[in-house]
């Protein structure tokens, strides 16, 4: 796993001097002092964290003041340290008689060659990776470069490129012959991605990081749980855990995910059951996986929860792609502005927990809650952070449960078989129907790529979003008045069940929900308009629009054509929409928002500045 590097918020720091083009070159080779690429404040983990690790410190052991260094994150270098050559994945995976130690790696020029954290895909098993540092050169730059990548033979001969290799070998590197090392690769990046996910949450990185961090124990965890819900906490043998996945065993990444879920649920001292696709059932069997068909995603969905119910057991479900569960507990923020809440979300207890543990408390929870109807459905909070959930309560009744991981007690209720995206919103809303509500666990969090992830759900999205649009319609059509656009994600939703009382959800829905004309005036006071000139502006918006609805259609001007003796391919221009474009069309008009922009259409806002500035410096010359 790395860090994303935002190319905005790259600094180069260093002495730097002011040349024309022609002596930039050299200006370059005669710096004095290293160049240092520092982090951003905001870091994703992602699968190349601790290669990038390994590559700045050996950048900067080299002692080369030519060259670019890029300033990782302390958790990252702590990690890496901490991680043995024998768990690394450019390290052999046997070794033949004879064969050189991977710690006494050497190149002919003497230079130490380190066990790199990557594996190339045609690398043989008795064959490893490693890095090294590099020597200045004619044509080094002054920035780039440092390190190289070499493979090494069973015997230590050092190669640069695979074909002199393939040569002394006296056979070809393929896939074939590298798959075992891919897979031991996944296996690996699995379990340094959930270390890392679990370092970043305990924020550890000092020298005393301990080499493995572990999950809380139950018994910490459950002291949260008062005496009458510590009473309802259930066995792990009352639990069935689904996971459910699809197409993601045919690829290095995707096994690395299905390796880091796979670990933690064993580690829990639970097998799961893989939910997957027929075509994919022999490659998520060969992984060692308990796997059986469940079909495409809200098919497989339900058959989890109905052989959990067969079995007289509650249902879990979770995604193939969660490297970390938290929680969080602490006192509410004073107020409801950002720096409140985030203070309180940094004071709060963190907790690591294991799938097991999470499901339990959640369960333990529901079963507990006050009332003869209790709810059947337990979810968590969507977003990574749960910041501003410190404004509200720890538990909501009436709010969405994301369907990466949920706990179902005693439900019939099934997901929606013609939902393909978007089916946890539906099956939100079908558990607070037949139930009265939910319990979301809004201080519960997950570390999960999402939409960043390849095969399941993800393949039925489309870049053009129709397929999300096509869901949204079928929610809006069975639950009318319970979800609204979000203002910052395009093609998602914020649900707003009827009658409930306002929250962090809400907040953000009423932004949604705001009239296009307070937008406006919001603006156009921003930009320095007064007061007393809002009321023209939104005048003139008003008969601009008016205008606008004047004008003939298509479909009339195209008739008036005709009838004149024009052509049909002259008036191509003018021609009905297609029917797709009339739909979406339609489709807006159901929602308030979505209406009254068009009566006061935006653009027109920009129109009306440039007329109010004419106006002004018309005013200023006379």
């Amino acid at each position: 796993a790395s860090f994303a590097r935002d190319s905005s918020s790259r600094l180069h720091w260093g002495a730097a001097t002011m040349v024309d083009m022609g002596s930039k070159t050299k200006a370059m080779r005669e710096r004095t002092k290293q160049t240092v690429r520092t982090p951003p404040k905001c870091m994703k983990i992602r699968k190349t964290t601790l290669r990038s690790a390994l590559i700045s410190g050996l950048k900067a052991q080299s002692g080369r003041k030519d060259i670019e260094i890029e300033e990782v994150a302390e958790v990252a270098k702590e990690t890496m340290d901490s991680i043995p050559l024998e768990e690394r994945a450019g390290y052999p995976l046997k070794f033949p008689k004879g064969a050189v130690d991977p710690k006494a790696w050497m190149t002919q020029g003497g230079k130490k060659i380190i066990v790199d954290f990557k594996r190339h895909y045609w690398l043989p098993d008795d064959w490893g990776q490693g890095v090294k540092t590099t020597n200045p050169t004619a044509h080094s730059t002054g920035t780039a470069g440092g390190t190289y990548t070499v493979i090494v033979s069973p015997g230590g001969q050092v190669f640069y490129h695979r074909g002199p290799a393939e040569e002394y070998a006296g056979y070809k590197f393929d896939k074939e012959v590298g798959f075992n090392g891919q897979i031991r690769c996944a296996e690996l990046q699995a379990k340094q991605a959930v270390q890392l996910a679990r370092a970043s949450i305990k924020d550890v990185a000092s020298h005393d990081q301990p080499k493995y961090i572990g999950v809380d124990s139950d018994e910490s965890f459950f002291k949260l749980l008062s005496k009458e819900e510590r009473m309802c906490v259930p066995s792990v043998d009352d639990l069935h855990f689904g996971v459910i996945s699809a197409r993601r065993a045919a690829n290095v990444a995707g096994i690395a995910d299905i390796f880091m879920v796979q670990s933690q649920c064993v580690d829990a001292g639970i097998t799961p059951t893989w939910y997957v696709d027929e075509s994919s059932l022999e490659d998520y069997r060969k992984l060692g996986l308990n796997a059986v068909v469940g079909g495409k995603l809200t098919p497989a969905r339900n058959k989890a929860l109905c052989d959990a119910r067969r079995m007289g057991k509650a249902c879990v479900q979770l995604s193939d792609d969660i490297s970390a569960w938290e929680y969080r507990h602490g006192q509410m923020a004073k107020s409801r502005d950002d720096d409140s809440v985030n203070a309180a979300w940094k004071a709060a207890k963190q907790f690591i927990l294991s799938p097991v543990t999470a499901a339990r408390f959640m369960l333990a929870k529901m079963r507990a809650a006050p009332g003869d109807q209790k709810p059947q459905l337990g979810g968590v909070y969507m977003l990574r952070s749960c910041a501003r959930t410190f404004a509200s309560d720890e538990i909501s009744r009436k709010h969405f449960c994301l369907g990466d991981f949920f706990v179902v007690d005693n439900s019939t209720v099934r997901f929606d078989d013609k939902m393909t995206l978007k089916e946890d919103y539906d099956f939100t809303c079908a558990h607070i129907r037949e139930h009265g509500s939910v319990m979301r666990f809004n201080r519960m969090t997950l570390n999960v790529k999402h939409y960043a992830n390849l095969g399941g759900a993800c393949t039925n999205r489309d870049s053009k979003g129709q397929e999300e649009r096509k869901n949204i319609d079928i929610l809006n059509s069975k639950w009318p008045g319970c979800f609204m656009p979000n203002p910052k994600r395009k093609n998602e939703v914020i649900l707003r069940w009827k009658g409930c009382t306002e929250d962090h959800d809400q907040t953000a829905a009423g932004k949604a929900k705001m009239r296009v004309s307070d937008v406006r005036s919001a603006t156009l006071k921003k930009d320095g308009v007064k007061k007393s000139l809002l009321k023209h502006v939104h005048a003139f918006v008003k008969a601009s629009a008016k205008r606008h609805a004047k004008r003939p259609t298509l479909n009339a001007q195209a008739a008036a054509l005709t009838k004149a003796g024009v052509k049909k391919y002259f008036w191509k221009p003018v021609a009905r929409p297609k029917a797709s474009t009339i739909k979406d069309l339609k489709k807006l008009k159901d929602q308030q928002g979505e209406v009254e922009a068009k009566i006061y259409p935006l653009p027109e806002v920009g129109h009306v500045r440039r007329l109010l500035r004419q106006w002004w410096n018309y005013v200023l010359v006379v």
